[in-house]
Protein backbone atom coordinates (compact mmCIF):
# COMPACT_ATOMS: atom_id res chain seq x y z
CA UNK A 1 0.00 0.00 0.00
CA UNK A 2 2.98 2.34 1.03
CA UNK A 3 4.68 1.58 -2.34
CA UNK A 4 1.49 2.29 -4.03
CA UNK A 5 0.78 5.61 -2.39
CA UNK A 6 4.39 6.68 -3.06
CA UNK A 7 4.09 6.03 -6.82
CA UNK A 8 0.79 8.29 -6.84
CA UNK A 9 2.14 11.41 -4.89
CA UNK A 10 5.11 11.49 -7.16
CA UNK A 11 2.82 12.25 -9.76
CA UNK A 12 4.36 15.46 -11.49
CA UNK A 13 1.42 18.21 -11.98
CA UNK A 14 0.91 18.31 -15.77
CA UNK A 15 -1.38 21.53 -17.31
CA UNK A 16 -1.88 20.69 -20.39
CA UNK A 17 -5.06 20.46 -23.16
CA UNK A 18 -5.24 17.00 -24.86
CA UNK A 19 -3.62 17.06 -28.01
CA UNK A 20 -5.16 16.23 -31.37
CA UNK A 21 -3.40 12.53 -31.03
CA UNK A 22 -5.25 12.02 -27.98
CA UNK A 23 -8.86 11.10 -27.62
CA UNK A 24 -11.08 12.41 -24.63
CA UNK A 25 -12.90 9.13 -24.71
CA UNK A 26 -9.78 7.29 -23.78
CA UNK A 27 -7.53 9.83 -21.91
CA UNK A 28 -8.71 11.64 -18.71
CA UNK A 29 -6.88 13.97 -16.35
CA UNK A 30 -7.03 12.19 -12.89
CA UNK A 31 -6.20 13.30 -9.46
CA UNK A 32 -4.07 11.55 -6.65
CA UNK A 33 -5.90 12.00 -3.02
CA UNK A 34 -3.19 14.79 -2.52
CA UNK A 35 -4.43 17.03 -5.54
CA UNK A 36 -1.80 15.99 -8.14
CA UNK A 37 -2.27 15.13 -11.34
CA UNK A 38 -1.44 13.03 -14.28
CA UNK A 39 -2.86 12.17 -17.80
CA UNK A 40 -3.72 8.48 -18.28
CA UNK A 41 -6.38 5.82 -19.33
CA UNK A 42 -8.16 3.15 -17.83
CA UNK A 43 -7.33 0.03 -19.24
CA UNK A 44 -9.07 -2.39 -16.45
CA UNK A 45 -11.26 -1.56 -13.77
CA UNK A 46 -12.36 -4.43 -10.74
CA UNK A 47 -13.94 -3.53 -7.85
CA UNK A 48 -12.08 -6.34 -5.67
CA UNK A 49 -8.67 -5.62 -7.42
CA UNK A 50 -9.07 -2.02 -8.48
CA UNK A 51 -7.79 0.21 -11.45
CA UNK A 52 -5.48 -0.13 -13.54
CA UNK A 53 -4.26 2.46 -16.18
CA UNK A 54 -1.94 3.65 -18.84
CA UNK A 55 -0.34 7.11 -18.90
CA UNK A 56 0.30 9.15 -21.69
CA UNK A 57 4.09 8.60 -21.50
CA UNK A 58 3.41 4.57 -21.79
CA UNK A 59 3.85 3.92 -17.96
CA UNK A 60 1.44 1.31 -16.29
CA UNK A 61 -0.10 0.65 -13.20
CA UNK A 62 -1.85 -2.28 -12.45
CA UNK A 63 -4.54 -2.43 -9.66
CA UNK A 64 -4.23 0.68 -7.99
CA UNK A 65 -6.75 1.16 -5.26
CA UNK A 66 -9.26 3.53 -6.04
CA UNK A 67 -9.38 5.74 -2.82
CA UNK A 68 -5.80 6.92 -4.01
CA UNK A 69 -7.72 8.81 -6.76
CA UNK A 70 -10.05 11.52 -6.62
CA UNK A 71 -14.15 11.27 -5.62
CA UNK A 72 -14.51 12.58 -9.24
CA UNK A 73 -12.23 9.59 -10.69
CA UNK A 74 -13.56 7.06 -8.65
CA UNK A 75 -16.97 7.58 -10.13
CA UNK A 76 -15.19 7.60 -13.49
CA UNK A 77 -13.92 4.52 -13.20
CA UNK A 78 -17.16 3.00 -12.26
CA UNK A 79 -18.68 4.59 -15.17
CA UNK A 80 -16.08 3.01 -17.62
CA UNK A 81 -16.69 -0.50 -15.79
CA UNK A 82 -20.29 -0.33 -16.59
CA UNK A 83 -19.83 0.54 -20.01
CA UNK A 84 -17.74 -1.58 -20.65
CA UNK A 85 -19.84 -4.50 -19.00
CA UNK A 86 -22.80 -3.31 -21.40
CA UNK A 87 -20.31 -3.52 -24.71
CA UNK A 88 -18.76 -6.86 -23.69
CA UNK A 89 -22.07 -8.40 -25.67
CA UNK A 90 -21.47 -6.09 -29.16
CA UNK A 91 -18.08 -5.36 -28.99
CA UNK A 92 -15.75 -3.34 -31.47
CA UNK A 93 -13.86 -5.74 -33.69
CA UNK A 94 -10.34 -4.79 -32.93
CA UNK A 95 -7.15 -6.29 -34.79
CA UNK A 96 -6.20 -7.96 -31.65
CA UNK A 97 -9.27 -9.41 -31.31
CA UNK A 98 -8.82 -13.33 -30.06
CA UNK A 99 -10.79 -14.69 -33.35
CA UNK A 100 -9.28 -17.68 -35.07
CA UNK A 101 -10.43 -18.36 -38.69
CA UNK A 102 -10.38 -21.81 -40.74
CA UNK A 103 -11.36 -21.78 -44.31
CA UNK A 104 -12.69 -24.87 -46.02
CA UNK A 105 -13.05 -25.36 -49.62
CA UNK A 106 -14.75 -29.17 -50.15
CA UNK A 107 -14.11 -29.73 -53.62
CA UNK A 108 -14.99 -32.65 -55.85
CA UNK A 109 -12.72 -32.75 -58.67
CA UNK A 110 -13.42 -34.57 -61.57
CA UNK A 111 -13.28 -35.04 -65.17
CA UNK A 112 -16.04 -33.97 -66.90
CA UNK A 113 -17.94 -37.00 -68.62
CA UNK A 114 -19.57 -35.01 -71.13
CA UNK A 115 -18.61 -32.15 -73.80
CA UNK A 116 -14.57 -31.71 -73.75
CA UNK A 117 -13.52 -34.79 -71.79
CA UNK A 118 -10.26 -32.87 -70.98
CA UNK A 119 -12.35 -29.96 -69.03
CA UNK A 120 -12.29 -30.38 -65.00
CA UNK A 121 -15.58 -29.90 -63.19
CA UNK A 122 -14.68 -28.84 -59.62
CA UNK A 123 -17.71 -28.72 -57.03
CA UNK A 124 -16.72 -26.18 -54.11
CA UNK A 125 -18.61 -25.96 -50.87
CA UNK A 126 -17.02 -22.60 -49.05
CA UNK A 127 -17.30 -22.53 -45.20
CA UNK A 128 -15.63 -21.02 -42.39
CA UNK A 129 -15.11 -21.87 -39.02
CA UNK A 130 -14.45 -19.12 -36.55
CA UNK A 131 -13.01 -19.98 -32.63
CA UNK A 132 -13.88 -16.42 -30.53
CA UNK A 133 -11.55 -17.35 -27.73
CA UNK A 134 -12.09 -14.25 -25.78
CA UNK A 135 -13.71 -15.15 -22.75
CA UNK A 136 -16.08 -11.90 -22.66
CA UNK A 137 -16.24 -10.02 -25.90
CA UNK A 138 -19.09 -10.78 -28.40
CA UNK A 139 -18.83 -9.28 -31.67
CA UNK A 140 -22.42 -9.05 -33.42
CA UNK A 141 -23.11 -9.19 -36.98
CA UNK A 142 -19.43 -8.55 -38.18
CA UNK A 143 -19.05 -8.12 -41.77
CA UNK A 144 -16.66 -9.80 -43.90
CA UNK A 145 -15.55 -11.19 -47.36
CA UNK A 146 -14.49 -14.68 -48.84
CA UNK A 147 -12.49 -14.86 -52.04
CA UNK A 148 -11.44 -17.84 -53.79
CA UNK A 149 -8.29 -17.13 -56.49
CA UNK A 150 -7.14 -18.85 -59.23
CA UNK A 151 -4.39 -19.30 -61.30
CA UNK A 152 -4.29 -19.30 -64.84
CA UNK A 153 -3.51 -22.71 -66.99
CA UNK A 154 -2.22 -20.80 -69.89
CA UNK A 155 0.27 -18.29 -68.28
CA UNK A 156 1.48 -19.00 -64.21
CA UNK A 157 1.34 -15.03 -63.88
CA UNK A 158 -1.79 -14.43 -64.34
CA UNK A 159 -4.68 -14.95 -61.15
CA UNK A 160 -8.49 -14.77 -61.81
CA UNK A 161 -10.94 -14.43 -59.05
CA UNK A 162 -12.89 -18.14 -59.02
CA UNK A 163 -15.79 -16.83 -56.17
CA UNK A 164 -16.21 -13.86 -53.83
CA UNK A 165 -18.38 -13.61 -51.08
CA UNK A 166 -19.47 -11.23 -48.74
CA UNK A 167 -21.42 -12.54 -45.85
CA UNK A 168 -22.36 -11.47 -42.13
CA UNK A 169 -21.73 -13.53 -39.49
CA UNK A 170 -22.03 -12.79 -35.06
CA UNK A 171 -18.90 -14.28 -32.58
CA UNK A 172 -19.80 -15.46 -29.19
CA UNK A 173 -17.83 -14.88 -26.50
CA UNK A 174 -16.01 -18.66 -25.75
CA UNK A 175 -17.88 -19.93 -28.66
CA UNK A 176 -17.61 -22.00 -32.33
CA UNK A 177 -19.66 -20.35 -35.21
CA UNK A 178 -19.86 -21.92 -38.40
CA UNK A 179 -20.37 -20.21 -41.79
CA UNK A 180 -21.67 -21.78 -44.93
CA UNK A 181 -21.22 -20.08 -48.21
CA UNK A 182 -23.41 -20.60 -51.58
CA UNK A 183 -21.67 -23.69 -53.73
CA UNK A 184 -19.84 -23.18 -56.89
CA UNK A 185 -18.36 -24.90 -59.96
CA UNK A 186 -15.02 -23.62 -61.69
CA UNK A 187 -14.56 -25.45 -65.07
CA UNK A 188 -11.28 -25.66 -66.48
CA UNK A 189 -9.29 -27.80 -68.77
CA UNK A 190 -5.36 -28.19 -67.97
CA UNK A 191 -4.64 -30.07 -70.77
CA UNK A 192 -2.59 -28.10 -73.61
CA UNK A 193 -1.73 -30.56 -76.00
CA UNK A 194 -4.27 -30.01 -78.23
CA UNK A 195 -4.44 -26.57 -77.62
CA UNK A 196 -8.32 -26.56 -75.58
CA UNK A 197 -6.87 -25.37 -72.83
CA UNK A 198 -8.35 -22.51 -70.59
CA UNK A 199 -9.38 -20.93 -67.35
CA UNK A 200 -7.91 -21.57 -63.98
CA UNK A 201 -7.60 -23.66 -61.31
CA UNK A 202 -7.70 -23.13 -57.73
CA UNK A 203 -4.78 -21.33 -55.83
CA UNK A 204 -5.69 -20.37 -52.91
CA UNK A 205 -8.05 -17.75 -50.44
CA UNK A 206 -8.46 -14.52 -49.06
CA UNK A 207 -10.45 -13.85 -46.38
CA UNK A 208 -11.54 -10.62 -44.66
CA UNK A 209 -13.08 -9.64 -41.34
CA UNK A 210 -13.85 -5.94 -41.29
CA UNK A 211 -15.29 -3.46 -38.33
CA UNK A 212 -17.91 -1.14 -37.89
CA UNK A 213 -16.49 1.77 -40.39
CA UNK A 214 -15.98 -1.00 -42.99
CA UNK A 215 -12.10 -1.20 -42.42
CA UNK A 216 -10.34 -4.41 -42.94
CA UNK A 217 -9.15 -5.44 -39.55
CA UNK A 218 -8.63 -9.31 -39.70
CA UNK A 219 -7.34 -10.73 -42.59
CA UNK A 220 -5.99 -14.66 -43.72
CA UNK A 221 -4.78 -15.24 -47.30
CA UNK A 222 -3.09 -19.24 -48.17
CA UNK A 223 -0.50 -16.35 -49.90
CA UNK A 224 0.75 -13.84 -47.56
CA UNK A 225 1.59 -11.47 -50.92
CA UNK A 226 -2.24 -11.15 -51.01
CA UNK A 227 -3.15 -9.15 -47.71
CA UNK A 228 -0.82 -6.05 -48.94
CA UNK A 229 -3.67 -6.12 -52.19
CA UNK A 230 -6.83 -6.71 -50.36
CA UNK A 231 -8.58 -3.18 -52.15
CA UNK A 232 -7.61 -4.18 -55.26
CA UNK A 233 -8.86 -8.15 -54.96
CA UNK A 234 -12.29 -7.12 -53.65
CA UNK A 235 -12.91 -4.74 -56.41
CA UNK A 236 -11.69 -7.26 -59.57
CA UNK A 237 -13.89 -8.32 -62.09
CA UNK A 238 -14.38 -12.23 -62.13
CA UNK A 239 -14.11 -11.62 -66.36
CA UNK A 240 -10.69 -10.45 -65.96
CA UNK A 241 -6.97 -11.61 -65.49
CA UNK A 242 -4.85 -10.04 -63.07
CA UNK A 243 -1.11 -9.45 -62.51
CA UNK A 244 0.02 -11.59 -59.15
CA UNK A 245 -0.63 -7.94 -57.37
CA UNK A 246 -3.60 -7.32 -58.57
CA UNK A 247 -2.47 -4.15 -59.89
CA UNK A 248 -3.02 -4.81 -63.43
CA UNK A 249 -6.06 -6.21 -65.57
CA UNK A 250 -6.16 -7.61 -68.75
CA UNK A 251 -8.09 -9.88 -71.00
CA UNK A 252 -8.27 -13.09 -69.79
CA UNK A 253 -5.52 -15.37 -71.71
CA UNK A 254 -6.73 -17.78 -74.52
CA UNK A 255 -5.57 -19.89 -77.27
Amino acid sequence: MNYLRTILLSWILIVAVFSGGLGAEEYRTMHNSEGSAIIAKVTDYDPAKGVSIQTRAGQKYKHVRPHFFSPEDQQYFQTWHAAREAAKDDARLTADAKIKMYVKSSRDNDLNDKGDPDNREVEYEPAITFDNKDKDLSYQDVEGTLVFIGQSVLDKSEYHILYRQDFTVSLPARERTKWAGRAFKNVYDDYGANGSAFGAEYEGYLLVLRDQKGRPVIVKASKSSWKSCIPAIMEANMKQGYSRDFSESFAKTVH
